[in-house]
């Protein structure tokens, strides 16, 4: 009877080798993904479209774009495609105070109907429905002569969106002047037409 010896040696070091080459492969872009700029791999190409006008309307569009659309994450945005979408900020970025609005989050009682008459806390309070009153007092007191980076800051006692002083602190008595100038006051005492255009 013959005897076969099979020799796994060289099985082995293929082995080995093919895991080397594979583990290579696969660390390295991972390696790399923290150095130098960021790049977009991954595009489309779309067209088309065009704009009607009739009377005193025009609308302009395209055709062919699924992929447009808006995402953010972390301090990053992306708003993709020929005309992106994504949420219309109610802050405008002409305001002088929009850097704020973004530093503090996009706070969404900026752009409250009544937040630049006094109304911190966006809701009415007793029998009468005001609209300015002890709460939005409170607020304003609570966050008295506080500064944009103070974690504590609620921005909604920031009434006039403007710091103030020398520290620039963004509560303080222009803040407080609003809400003493329109004390008590129901919502059809106030325009309700907050952010105003500076």
């Amino acid at each position: 009877m013959r005897r076969v010896t099979i020799s796994l040696v060289g099985q082995k070091r293929r082995d080995i080798t093919l895991w080397l080459l594979c583990l290579l492969i696969f660390t390295i872009p991972v390696l790399t993904q923290g150095a130098g700029p960021y790049q977009i791999t991954w595009y489309t190409i779309d067209g088309g479209g065009g704009t009607s006008a009739g009377g005193p309307y025009v609308l302009t569009g395209t055709i062919g774009q699924p992929d447009a659309d808006w995402c953010e994450g972390g301090k990053y945005e992306l708003l993709g495609g020929f005309w992106p979408g994504g949420p219309v900020e109610c802050f405008s970025s002409s305001y002088s105070t929009y850097n704020d609005w973004l530093i503090l989050g996009k706070p969404d009682c900026w752009c409250a109907p009544y937040h630049c008459d006094g109304d911190a806390d966006g809701a009415t309070q007793g029998f009468q429905k005001y609209r300015v009153m002890s709460n939005d007092l409170g607020i304003v007191a609570a966050n008295w002569k506080k500064l944009i980076d103070d974690a504590t800051l609620d921005p909604c006692a920031d009434i006039d969106h403007k710091p103030q002083g020398f520290q620039k602190y963004r509560v303080m008595s222009n803040d407080l002047g609003i809400v003493i100038a329109n004390w008590k006051k129901t919502d059809s005492d106030l325009p309700g037409d907050c952010p105003r255009p500076e």
